[in-house]
């Protein structure tokens, strides 16, 4: 995987499903120099080893160390391995202080077009760093997954597909590709061609030769399975919660305690990273036109300048005594923390195809908290929504005082709904997607002899 795990919950909740079914499960990670976690092996009932990644600021160094040498210069000694930490990947709960190194990175908001000589480049500069990181990462996660010599290698994103064909060809096992969003359409910066087609090209020859493909959402399956032409359906694993057996009771809610708000006020909950096109300044913007005991409280963590545009415009609208930011619970803990909102806001924008076809993880989790839901209409989350009664569907469009209408009716609704969901709750676990899981797996580890895998070499 092409991060540090420390908010990946979908690659740790897939380890540790598979650790309790009984195998040894290690995951391939990369330590950087911003990151979390120093480089190392972390141990436990899933192991992580967290590879080091070479930069542009290794290089740079590396060569100031020759030219010096060759100078006659003082060479300076640099280390480039730390101790792990070993600690928790969990998010930092909010009320408490967090461990100094599980301190959440604030995303830095992306950078402005260059528009003279000094930022283009710097520009350059970091797209040589990230081509750099992300090919010392292949080549050193492929040495170490040949080196620990696994039965089944499983690739989280199409950024991990290349050491996954790479190993599986050198080690005569299968791959699966686990597509945790719809890669090539994904939201990122359009100017870059290159990494463009040359990320279309390794996504067609992985998906192609996997064994098998798993993805997050039914249009992504079908996307997949149409534009590159595979032999079966890739199986859907959704991206659930573990789910604990019951809904929990609304008075077991964090919400109003983190919001230090009475039993009395009405709250519209989001969850979730604060950033753009998740419907967060269009719901501040309803918010006047909804009745005053009516407070939005947003768990989470976000940009520090999108933060203060966001401040400005609810200080311009008056609402600084009704928008609340409480901070981030654990993962595993979301649902629980939701459970005494009365609305939740799952309005995530199609800003892109990937977005289009998303199942969001806030729409599980709000199930599973028992509140009723007002989401955009997504291809697989509104026909989600509509198919268990859980909540409203408004168009990403719609001004501001429709979605407050649409508010205010899910409010006024709210008992039935939450008879709907309290059925709905069981049918939507993690339970469920990681027995699809663990078929597959069973299918692969009994054909792996008899060449299930059609690129494996013999």
């Amino acid at each position: 995987m092409y991060n540090d795990t420390y908010a990946d919950t979908r690659v740790l909740k897939i380890a540790a499903t598979v650790a309790e079914g009984g195998a040894d499960v290690r995951i391939f990670a990369f330590s950087s120099r911003t990151g979390h976690f120093g480089p190392g092996l972390e141990t436990g009932e899933v192991e992580i080893d967290r590879l080091p990644l070479r930069e542009i600021a290794h290089l740079l160094t590396k060569w100031g160390l020759s030219v010096r040498r060759m100078l006659g210069r003082p060479v300076p000694i640099y280390t480039e391995t730390a101790t792990n930490t070993g600690e928790s990947s969990t998010a930092p709960v909010a009320g408490t202080a967090a461990p100094k190194v599980a301190t959440p990175s604030v995303p830095k908001p992306a950078a402005p077009r260059a528009s003279g000589a000094k930022n283009v480049a710097i520009d350059l500069w970091r797209r040589a760093d990230a081509t750099i990181k992300q090919g010392s990462f292949w080549k050193r996660a492929s040495a170490s997954v040949q080196a620990w010599r696994p039965d089944i290698i499983h690739a989280h994103d199409a950024n991990t597909l290349v050491v996954a064909m790479w190993a599986s060809r050198r080690l005569s096992v299968p791959y699966v590709y686990d597509s945790h969003e719809l890669w090539t359409e994904r939201n990122i910066r359009s100017d870059r061609p290159v990494a463009k087609r040359f990320e279309r090209l390794y996504e067609r020859l992985g998906a192609q030769r996997a064994t098998a493909v798993v993805t997050v959402s039914p249009s992504i399956a079908d996307w997949l399975k149409k534009r590159y032409r595979l032999r079966a359906q890739p199986t859907l694993v959704r991206n659930i919660p573990a789910f604990t057996g019951q809904v929990p009771e609304q008075s077991a809610g964090r919400l109003r305690e983190l919001a230090h708000l009475s039993p009395e006020t009405r709250v519209l909950a989001y969850c979730g990273g604060i950033t753009t096109n998740r419907g967060i300044e269009e719901t501040i913007e309803a918010l006047p036109l909804l009745p005053s005991d009516v407070h939005f409280v947003l768990l989470g963590f976000g940009s520090e300048i999108y933060r203060a545009g966001l401040d400005r415009r609810i200080a311009e609208l008056g609402l600084a005594h009704r928008v609340h930011f409480v901070g981030a619970v654990r993962s595993s803990d979301v649902s629980a923390a939701l459970a005494d909102a009365d609305v939740s806001l799952v309005l995530t924008r199609p800003a892109c195809l990937s977005y289009e076809y998303s199942l969001p993880n806030k729409l599980f989790e709000s199930i599973q908290a028992g509140i009723p839901v007002v989401s955009t209409n997504l291809v697989d989350a509104a026909r989600l929504v509509r198919k268990y009664d859980v909540g409203e569907i408004v168009e990403t469009d719609m001004p501001a005082k429709a979605l407050a209408a649409t508010i205010s009716k899910t409010l006024a609704s709210s008992a039935q709904r939450r008879a709907a969901i309290r059925l709905a709750a069981p049918e939507l676990t993690w339970q469920g997607e990681s027995a699809r899981l663990f078929q597959l797996y069973r299918s692969l580890l009994a054909g792996q002899s008899t060449g299930v895998a059609r690129w494996i070499r013999k």
